[in-house]
């Protein structure tokens, strides 16, 4: 039995696909912007710890999970989180919101552009809400190209279990069932994923147009942010460091952080009992 209850509702004329459950002051969880990244698998793991305290809805981001986006008017980042602006408003809610990845820079977009619709804000290993992509060569890895990424490569499932066993510190999180639903999702959006990639991400220069918000980086308008912010980080995270990250919380003018030790990415599903108690005393300490 699964510990939330799936929803859809109209947004811009497409039907966003969301995961809710538990009751209360409403929490909104975005996922990252890899193509097997959708509500249930950055967040099926703390549903129930976290729906003890919260009205927790994970949304499925317009152009992943079950939310088909309709074109390329949805590529830009900045589209993104009008998508998730349009969302709030749909349900007509004011919420706490976290995010994974790139979510820490939707999340982030979202507080800037409708404060009147987001509380609190926690951002969990996000290289995309805290820095720019870095020049060559280290940025490399994180464009479409050789020495990048390859959106031309179709799922299949020994792809994915690899990719999987290199993301996760603790191997026994590469279940079955978690690779079936990887590839179900990952072939769901690859034609859309692969044409976003290379639209947006095939330079750095590119990757980072794409990242910024009046100008700069996002992450630059941290001092703005007039709410507090929890920075959730693992030690062996893939992209920023947690020493790295301390830079973004030092613009920030009320924040705090927590740093995990043996987690990848994805330190929700990795630690999701401790993590879920860690936001839970954020979000409801004064």
């Amino acid at each position: 039995m699964k510990d939330w209850q799936e929803g859809f509702v109209t947004v811009d004329g497409i039907e966003a696909h969301y995961l809710e459950a538990g009751s209360g002051d409403p929490l909104l969880l975005l996922h990252g912007g890899l193509a097997v990244s959708c509500a249930e698998l950055n967040y099926g793991p703390v549903m129930a710890p976290l729906s003890k305290h919260f009205r927790v809805i994970a949304l499925d981001v317009v152009g992943f999970g079950e939310t088909t986006a309709p074109g390329p008017d949805y590529f830009p980042a900045s589209a993104q989180g009008d998508f998730i602006i349009a969302f709030l408003e749909a349900l007509d809610i004011r919420a706490h919101v976290g995010g994974n990845s790139h979510g820490g820079w939707l999340s982030q977009y979202v507080a800037h552009q409708a404060p009147e619709r987001v509380d609190k804000l926690i951002i969990i290993n996000s290289l995309n809400g805290t820095h720019p992509i870095p020049p060559a060569p280290e940025g490399l890895k994180y464009v479409v190209g050789p020495q990048g990424y390859h959106p031309h490569r179709k799922p299949t499932a020994e792809g994915i279990r690899a990719d999987l066993q290199r993301f996760y510190v603790d191997q026994r999180i590469v279940t079955e069932a978690r690779v079936e639903r990887s590839l179900e999702i990952a072939t769901r959006n690859y034609s859309y994923a692969k044409a976003r990639a290379e639209a947006r991400h095939s330079t750095i220069d590119d990757f980072n147009e794409d990242l910024s918000y009046r100008g700069k980086h996002i992450s630059e308008y941290a001092g703005e942010l007039n709410r507090d912010v929890l920075l959730t980080w693992s030690r062996e995270n893939r992209g920023t460091t947690p020493a790295e990250a301390i830079s973004f919380l030092n613009r920030l003018k009320r924040g705090e952080m927590h740093v995990f030790l043996d987690a990848g990415h994805h330190v929700m599903v990795e630690h999701p009992q401790r993590w879920s108690e860690v936001v839970v005393d954020f979000l409801r300490a004064s």
